[in-house]
């Protein structure tokens, strides 16, 4: 029961501790409405 397991946004792999990842946040009208994580340099995809 791994509650702090995240998975890339991008390649939908799980990331593990130690990968080195960064959180997409998404707001609308002035609050959070959600969050996702996505590996720094995803494998194959690159955000420009």
């Amino acid at each position: 029961m791994d509650e702090l397991k995240k998975s890339c946004l991008r390649c939908k792999k799980d990331i593990k501790a130690e990968d080195l990842h960064k959180i997409v946040m998404y707001v609308v009208g002035e609050k959070f409405t959600e969050h996702h994580y996505e590996h720094v340099e995803c494998p194959g995809k690159f955000t420009i």
